[in-house]
């Protein structure tokens, strides 16, 4: 994993630890969110709002420092700011907004695969790609049926999976740092 990568011993020992530590709090706030998706989703929002406010007061910043005359530089502040607005306002319509969003990049991540799969098919190996495009236009399916209702559920599960195979990968990444720094130490 680390073969091509030359790390100090140290180094590589506050990365195993941090990386675990950070993997495990994915961990816990996946599982978390896997058992109370609609308060995973709410949080989604809340998160979006406020990168949507921080967003709007960096740009706001930097047009008045260089442009603030110019009428179209401080629409994207401005925008950012009714958008993260909104999300706080109305967060059951950014849930909602959310979702529409995830199925439709669902529906591209399938048709992305069976491309792919298509072009892959040869070599062993492509039909793992079908089924990967098959569960993303399931996923977009049942987000889409009960829609803008089903967001609440949907975009807190998707969040909360992510995060605890994130957590999952950031533990291994750790565990395996671990094991190079004992390996070196033999």
């Amino acid at each position: 994993m680390f073969v091509n990568m030359v790390f100090d011993k140290e180094t590589l020992k506050k990365f195993s630890t941090q990386t675990i530590i950070a993997g495990v709090l994915m961990l816990i706030t996946g599982a978390a969110g896997i058992f109370a998706p609609t308060i995973m989703s709410l949080v989604v929002v809340t998160f979006l709002g406020w990168l949507f406010l921080v967003s709007a007061a960096v740009q706001g910043y930097i047009t008045y420092k260089t442009y603030r005359k110019s009428f179209s530089a401080w629409l994207k502040p401005v925008l950012s700011l009714i958008v993260g607005l909104l999300f706080f306002i109305y967060p059951m319509a950014g849930v909602a907004a959310v979702g529409l969003l995830l199925a439709t990049y669902l529906l591209v991540d399938a048709y992305s695969s069976f491309g792919f799969a298509m072009d892959y098919k040869p070599n062993s190996g492509w039909w793992i790609l079908i089924v990967n495009a098959l569960i993303s236009i399931v996923l977009a399916v049942l987000i889409m049926i009960g829609w803008p209702v089903s967001s609440l559920f949907w975009v807190g599960l998707y969040a909360a999976v992510s995060l605890f195979f994130d957590g999952v990968a950031l533990v291994a990444l750790g565990i395996g740092a671990r094991k190079l720094v004992k390996e070196e130490q033999k």
